[in-house]
């Protein structure tokens, strides 16, 4: 998954009207999650009222949360997410809020600026715990 997902590119057209078209385009409500531990991590996150889907991301790699769109709509249900941010044999499940940005395809590549968000070694724990950060 290492920015393994085919990349959605989106060539900006600058002519008057190209923002609409932009926005008319977005399929799907994404977030992008970059694990910068030196291990494997384990999340889980479900829409709504939805089914739990648990998920595993290799140290280094990243993985794409998206919602797509339906019936012309352009919003997604709420999203709850939980990392387990206990690096030790055990697991302690956090709940974070991770928002999402409207995108023209499920990748990490059509994620904007405010919808990547790093997992990262939580400072002061000889890195037995981890946590998530909205990446800059």
């Amino acid at each position: 998954m290492k920015l393994g997902f085919p990349a959605i590119m989106l060539v900006a057209v600058m002519s008057a009207g190209a923002g609409s078209a932009a926005a008319q385009q977005t399929t799907h409500g994404c977030a992008c999650l970059h694990n910068q531990t030196q291990a494997q991590i384990s999340y889980r996150y479900k829409w709504g009222e939805g089914e739990w889907k648990t998920m595993q991301l290799k140290p280094g790699y990243n993985n794409w949360i998206c919602w797509q769109y339906q019936n012309g709509q352009k919003s997604s249900p709420n999203l709850l997410f939980q990392l387990d941010v206990d690096m030790s044999k055990g697991s302690a499940w956090t709940t974070y809020t991770i928002g999402r940005v409207q995108t023209v395809g499920a990748s990490c590549d059509a994620v904007g600026a405010g919808g990547h968000y790093n997992v990262s070694y939580r400072p002061n724990t000889n890195n037995t715990f981890i946590q998530v950060t909205k990446r800059n």
